[in-house]
């Protein structure tokens, strides 16, 4: 009998499980589980007791959060997909600003009919055996995610900031060349693809498990003003541990 998984979407753009559907490792993956619950994937979804539940988006509204408590309770494992899921996301900008002003700029006289919570990692709300991090992911990092834990094995985090990506394939640092880049405390493993295209890395990965955020400070306070250091930590991961005392909070 395959392994049961599911995939979840709460709020977001979808961007993750998109990596999947067009990841060279689909097929592969197809062929060892069953996906029970997959929306973007399939017609048919039903529920009952996943080895693996992956969870992509933020919780924002009250039935989002008893659905992830729900998929908590009928899953051996469950894995945050994405940025979103990991750190709150795009969506977690709202924190900053405070719910309520929020609603009102996106949604203007409507704004009361609109539900928004103030928005937690799903680390903070339930049990997480994993995060899968990233904006969006990296396929080979779900592919490696499934792999494990279907053998009984917790995967292994990436040890290595963004910059040895960097060094790997030669690039420039642009530290060096005045532009405020995150890779010195963002976790790599994505193999660089910003930096390697000529922008800066936006720490959508979050921060390593002992950055040297000061030594970062430093060296961005050198180049940059201290609003754009804010922006760049609160753009991807704005509730990681560490990026959201740099960002400051307003609720």
């Amino acid at each position: 009998m395959k392994p049961k998984v599911a995939i979840f979407d709460l709020t977001d753009c979808e961007g993750c499980e998109v990596q999947i559907l067009n990841s060279k490792f689909i097929d592969r993956i197809l062929e060892g589980v069953e996906f029970l619950h997959f929306r973007l994937g399939q017609r048919v979804n039903r529920w009952e007791e996943f080895d693996v539940a992956f969870i992509e988006g933020a919780v924002i509204t009250s039935h989002e959060l008893e659905l992830v408590k729900k998929i908590r309770e009928h899953s051996k494992f469950v894995v945050a997909l994405g940025s979103c899921a990991c750190f709150g996301g795009i969506a977690a900008l709202n924190n900053f600003k405070g719910v309520n002003e929020g609603k009102r700029y996106v949604y203007g006289e409507n704004a009361d009919k609109v539900e928004t919570l103030y928005i937690k990692p799903l680390p903070e709300i339930i049990k997480v055996d994993f995060m899968i991090r990233g904006c969006p992911i990296v396929p080979e990092d779900f592919e490696r995610t499934v792999s494990d834990l279907l053998a009984g094995r917790i995967p292994r985090e990436h040890t290595r900031p963004v910059c040895m990506d960097c060094k790997s394939k030669g690039n420039t640092c642009l530290l060096l060349e005045g532009v405020e880049c995150a890779g010195p405390v963002t976790y790599g493993g994505c193999g660089a693809p910003c930096p390697s295209a000529g922008m800066p890395c936006d720490a959508c990965r979050g921060p390593l498990e002992e950055p040297q955020m000061s030594a970062e400070l430093e060296l961005l306070k050198k180049i940059a003003s201290m609003d754009d250091i804010v922006r760049l930590f609160r753009k991807y991961a704005p509730m990681a541990p560490l990026f959201k005392e740099i960002g400051g909070e307003d609720r």
